[in-house]
């Protein structure tokens, strides 16, 4: 009986390991892409377990890099698993993506063909200079902490649009434009469209031209277009709404784009209490393609510090609204506290989430947030936080070549 072990075993050793079969792209002509877009391909794989030892390399105009933070379904589809990734560092302008599986085997890299490769064009940021004395313990990103007010070249975009408030792109190119006002414009092949694709005062249970509705009801604050966009068309929307009490509340909800409008909306969280007449929120997907919804402290300084509040606090999500088995407490409750967030990203390498407060008494800081764990499961860990000049009133974050960009109001950018 050992014999016989023993030659199964060696016969086990001996096989030869498969290289994976080559990802799938798809074909498609040039796309746009900005910061917040993901990279999607089908791979196949015998099961759920093979997929899991698989690694992705990227061939950025044929330089190869391995492609972090990838996360892929686990149930396949005809024998491929849907798989995204944030988009690697690029400079704006067009570029040619190619990508490839592989698994290490004793130190030796087995990798497959090359897909076909893609075109897109990269727009959107141009990285400024660092503020002066930003540090942290976590390298570049903390040491690029910038606002995006500094020295950077502007260009016109669009006309007929009034408080913008948030941007995302959709993996065709088309951006998505939120306004304060209430409406979600699309721009598409750099024109925008006439037609708002939502105006959240009209939606069931809007507030439409009603009396007696507080002050900053009927905002769009936040996008987040889903990670599966391509299959699903799901768009996500922080709006502020009438609350059941007549007072301000924030209503996360999602919707499904067809032909540029947003329409059958589900209400995922609603009747959170919002400031009045300021209110102020964040909604960006992570790179564990989580959705992470963030609320202003609802004009009650207790509430950030109360657990039983999602106020003062950044939340993280399944799509549908659910709170993830991995989340520490069965809570959605992820970092806190926070006064008025107004926006989220990610550093790639670090994994840092980064968050803008604006703090009472008209202190700003920026937060750096890592992954940490109870009992095994996940919460965010607090690791720094930089102060912003004190004229500064942020408006928004983005996360660029790991840098970090805080837009300003009260310091607007500069054209020269």
């Amino acid at each position: 009986m050992s014999i016989v072990l023993i030659n199964v075993v060696l016969l086990a050793c001996s096989e030869k390991p498969a290289v994976p079969a080559t990802p799938s792209m798809g074909s498609s002509p040039e796309q746009t892409v900005g910061v917040n877009d993901r990279l999607a391909w089908d791979q196949s794989a015998a099961d759920a377990a093979e997929l899991g030892t698989f690694h992705y390399a990227i061939y950025l105009d044929g330089t190869r890099s391995v492609l972090p933070d990838v996360s892929c379904a686990t149930v396949s589809t005809a024998g491929t698993f849907a798989c995204s990734a944030r988009l690697p560092s690029m400079s704006p302008g067009r570029h040619l993506l190619e990508l490839a599986a592989f698994v290490t085997v004793d130190g030796s890299v087995l990798e497959s063909a090359k897909s076909q490769g893609l075109q897109v064009r990269f727009v959107g940021v141009v990285t400024p200079a660092p503020i002066q004395g930003a540090a942290s313990p976590f390298g570049p990103a903390a040491a690029a902490v910038s606002r995006a007010a500094g020295d950077t070249q502007s260009s016109f975009v669009a006309e007929g649009l009034e408080q913008v408030s948030d941007l995302a792109f959709t993996p065709d190119g088309r951006l998505f434009i939120a306004d304060r006002t209430g409406r979600v414009r699309v721009m598409r092949g750099g024109a925008l469209l006439p037609q708002p694709a939502l105006e959240v005062r009209l939606e069931p249970g809007g507030i439409g031209d009603a009396a007696g509705t507080p002050d900053g009801a009927g905002a769009v604050l936040a996008l987040a277009v889903d990670p599966q966009f391509d299959r699903t068309h799901f768009v996500y929307v922080l709006s502020t709404a009438r609350s059941r009490r007549r007072t301000l509340a924030f209503v996360l909800a999602r919707y499904r784009e067809a032909g540029d409008t947003l329409a059958d909306r589900v209400v995922l969280l609603d009747d959170v209490p919002a400031a009045s007449p300021d209110p102020a929120g964040a909604l960006r997907f992570g790179p564990d393609a989580k959705l992470y919804v963030a609320f202003d402290a609802g004009g009650d300084a207790r509430l950030p510090g109360d657990l039983a509040s999602p106020n003062g606090k950044v939340l993280r999500l399944n799509a549908d609204g659910t709170t993830p088995e991995d989340q520490a407490g069965a809570s959605p409750l992820y970092s806190s506290p926070y006064h008025s967030p107004r926006g989220l990203g990610w550093e790639t390498e670090s994994g840092i989430m980064w968050v803008v407060d604006a703090a009472a008494g008209g202190v700003a800081y920026v937060n750096a947030v890592g992954v940490g764990a109870i009992n095994g499961r996940k919460r965010g860990d607090t690791k720094a936080t930089v102060a912003l000049p004190p004229q500064d009133e942020p408006s928004a974050l983005a996360v660029f070549h790991d840098s970090v960009l805080i837009a300003s109001r009260t310091r607007p950018h500069r054209s020269e």
